[in-house]
């Protein structure tokens, strides 16, 4: 694995999105040199990935995240420095909140000590609860709580990965009573990229597109922080 921190990777994709011009970006044969170069042997299924994920089935796009793991960027958590300060900054104590994709949980300890409530962690992969943090293995297409079940529910660098990302942006929504915290990442749609991502949001109309006007969006240290006050109704 490559071991990178969040804000090595934004300034990596920059160059690689606003610095090298997409006849570059886009050529099979320069791309495949820099992937092999930088993935060794399983460069190949990130040259297909993209030409491929609109035919495939979901258990088909998990199995790419399975036989990728060892080349995905190893960190401890997918969120910039900054973002994660906002985010517990929208929190308040005693809260009941759920990290919708959360991942290994980092984000959600650092919730949990910071607003002392109950923190849920929904993730497909196998893990554990831990003090103070209940694990509930599941798709995000499909939340098993009830309606308003969270005060505030976060999704961070998870809706991207999603392809039917607007039903699992219903979902999360479904699940909130009172804010909706989403991050996304700033990334240009390239046929060659070093991800898995099916959705991309260049722009700030891209991601008001996606989310509506309801959301408060800002750009938070290279991605995408936007903030959803619920409706009362």
């Amino acid at each position: 694995m490559i071991k990178k921190s969040r804000e090595y990777t934004n300034i990596f994709n920059y160059i690689l999105d606003n610095i090298l011009p997409p006849v570059v970006r886009d050529n099979p044969f320069l791309m495949s040199l820099l992937f092999r170069t930088a993935l060794g042997k399983k460069y190949k299924y990130y040259m297909e990935f993209k030409e491929r994920v609109p035919y495939l089935e979901e258990q088909e796009i998990d199995r790419y995240y399975t036989i990728l793991a060892d080349t995905f960027i190893e960190r401890e958590t997918d969120c910039n420095t900054a973002c994660i300060e906002r985010i517990l900054a929208e929190i308040g104590e005693q809260q009941t909140v759920l990290d919708a994709g959360g991942g290994n949980g980092y984000l959600a300890e650092k919730i949990h000590r910071h607003c002392g409530g109950t923190t849920y962690l929904l993730d497909v992969a196998d893990k554990k609860s831990r003090d103070g943090i209940i694990y509930t293995k599941g798709s995000i297409l499909d939340i098993p709580y009830t309606d308003n079940f969270f005060d505030v529910v976060v999704c961070t660098h998870t809706l991207e990965h999603i392809r039917d990302h607007r039903k699992a942006l219903e979902e999360i929504r479904r699940v909130c009573k009172k804010k909706l915290i989403v991050v996304l990442p700033k990334q240009r749609e390239y046929k060659y990229t070093f991800d898995l991502h099916i959705h991309f949001f260049p722009y700030l109309y891209d991601v008001r597109t996606f989310l509506g006007n309801r959301a408060k969006i800002e750009l938070v240290n290279g991605d995408w922080l936007a903030i959803e006050e619920m409706s009362d109704e």
